[in-house]
Order: C-alpha cells, then structure tokens, then sequence
C-alpha cells in the first residue's frame, strides 16, 4: 500500500460515509471539510509515513485522486456547487465491499503494536457502515459514539437500541466484528458490526466519566461474545486423539487444562468405541449457548463427561437435531 493509495481511500470513505468524520452536510463533503478530515487523519499518524500524503490534499491534487478513484474502484464522487462532493451510487458493490474490508484489515495489521490493547483480531468481513480506524482512535481517546441497532431475535427479541455510548473494546469472532460499548441505561453491550448498524457516527465529544476496561478480565470465563452471567465452571470434556493434538495447539479456551492424555495417541483406525483414544481436558468457562455451539462444531471428536447438567444440555440439543432426520 502507498500513502498515494491510502489518501484516495480516506477521500472515497469520507465522502461515502461523511458521518463517521464529522461532517454532517445533508450528505454532502465541502471541499475544506475533506482536506480538515484528511489532515486530522494525518496529525492522528503524524509519525508514520503511510499517512504521509494525507496532508497533501489541494483542490487540483482531489481532483487527480478523483479520476483514479472512478478508475480503480469503480465509483464516481461527483460535485455539486455551493453544497461539495458526494457518491452518486447508493449501493455498495461486492467488488468495492472487498477492498474496504482488505483495506481496513491491513490498516490493522499495520497498526497492531500500537493498538494491542484496543483490538483483537482474527479474520472478519466487515459492514460498510462503520470504519474500524477512526473508531480505534475514538476508544483511545475516549470519545463517544452514537448508534442506532435494530437486533435480531437473539438481540434481546428484535430490540432497538439508540444512543451514546463509550466505544470500550472492538473484538473479532466468527467472521463478524463486535464493539463492546457501555452506557449507562444498558452497560456493558457487545454491538455487532453488521447490518444491523443502522447510523454510526463518531463525536469528538469525550466521555465525561469514562469506565476503565480490560478486555481480558471480562472475556476470562467466556468462549466467544456473550456475557450470560452464568457462574463459570470446570467443564471435562473427552476428545479422541486425532483430534487432541489440534486442541493441544489450539485450545477451546486460554483456561484450558489437560486431564489425562489418550492411551494410544496414534491409530490408523478411528474406532471410537475404544476407550483407549480418548484423552480428556477440561476448560473453567460459563456454559452458554456460544460453548454448545463450540462443543458440536467439534462433531464426533468431543464428548462433554460432565458436570451432569452440561452433558444434559448438549444431550437434549443433539437429541433435537437427530428429530429433524427421522
């Protein structure tokens, strides 16, 4: 990436999504307030050169970008006069989608030493509603956001959510993208950055009395997104010996602990009626929906031992599975 690249993608994201910077114009960008966001962008990397050709934004230089722009991605950022520039396409095309997304994941990557503690990373697609960079910035500054997210029915039943909240923790699962943000009236929320995002802007606003948070300690007894309440407990878990080798390297969760290790680590055969393939590990997690959901991805491979009442739960979803195919 060149920062030549890196300004026309910061023009075309500004312009296509003026909000998120600030510019509230009826959806226009007048050409002052680009080149102010251009150079806030810059002063907030002022020491790394990929930022560098941010601050070089005169009205001949935007209108060279602009033709590059139509070229590469596809899109025309027209101008109307007395009011700025805008997008004219409302969609979003998947070819444009796929370079936002690449773009952003390898701003991150850039960035991941200097933002460890705000993010944590994986793979993800990510909606266009939201800029994952100046969003960064805001939980660093402690900055507030407004939203607007209409959940689904695991949403606490299609609920609607509208507010300002401190943007605390972005977390990446299962392909999708989380903001962990807190308010008063619904705490600590986790916001997934999808379509259900209907309005996101950033406020340059500080919070008035911002809560302090570890992204650690409030994950450290849960296996995914969700904060159930449910009381954590050790969980046993047997897993067959092919398989033990990969939860070894890759664990179910940074608790987890080995209880004993398979008998015969390498077999040609599969015959899970052997007891001798079997090792057993245990992790200390609350057993919600997303550790169900864990468990069976694993298929023949895991088997929950116990606590009783964990066994029971998988039990009966697998039984309510099995109904579906006779």
């Amino acid at each position: 990436m060149t920062p030549e690249f890196l300004r026309r993608y910061y023009i075309l994201r500004i312009v296509s999504n003026p909000k998120v910077y600030g510019i509230e114009k009826n959806g226009f960008v007048p050409l002052t307030d680009l080149q102010s966001a251009l150079d806030h962008l810059r002063a907030d990397n002022i020491d790394d050169p990929l930022y560098e050709k941010l601050s070089q934004n005169g009205q001949k230089t935007i209108k060279r970008d602009l033709s590059k722009i139509k070229s590469y991605y596809q899109t025309i950022i027209a101008h109307k006069r007395n009011y700025g520039y805008f997008v004219e396409e409302t969609e979003m095309s998947e070819s444009l989608q796929e370079i936002y997304e690449k773009t952003e994941i390898y701003l991150l990557h850039h960035h991941a030493h200097s933002w460890k503690d705000y993010i944590t990373t994986s793979r993800s697609s990510l909606s266009s509603q939201v800029d994952l960079v100046p969003l960064i910035h805001a939980i660093e500054q402690q900055f507030l956001v407004e939203l607007e997210y209409q959940g689904w029915y695991d949403d606490n039943g299609f609920q609607t959510i509208a507010g300002f909240f401190q943007p605390l923790h972005l977390k990446e699962i299962n392909k999708a993208w989380y903001l962990v943000a807190h308010n008063e009236q619904y705490g600590n929320y986790a916001f997934c950055l999808d379509d259900r995002i209907k309005t996101f802007k950033i406020n340059k606003q500080q919070v008035k009395q911002p809560i302090t948070f570890n992204a650690f300690d409030y994950y450290k007894n849960a296996i995914g997104i969700l904060k159930t309440g449910m009381p954590p407990e050790w969980i046993h878990i047997q897993v067959a010996n092919h398989h033990f080798k990969y939860l070894t390297n890759n664990p179910l969760h940074h608790s987890q602990q080995i209880v004993a290790l398979p008998k015969e680590v390498d077999t040609h055969e599969l015959e899970y009626s052997n007891p001798d393939i079997w090792g057993e590990i245990k992790v200390h997690i609350e057993p919600n929906y997303e550790f169900l959901m864990e468990v069976l991805k694993y298929n023949l491979w895991v088997r929950v031992v116990s606590p009783k009442h964990v066994k029971d739960y998988v039990k009966e979803h697998i039984g309510m599975m099995v109904e579906y195919y006779k």
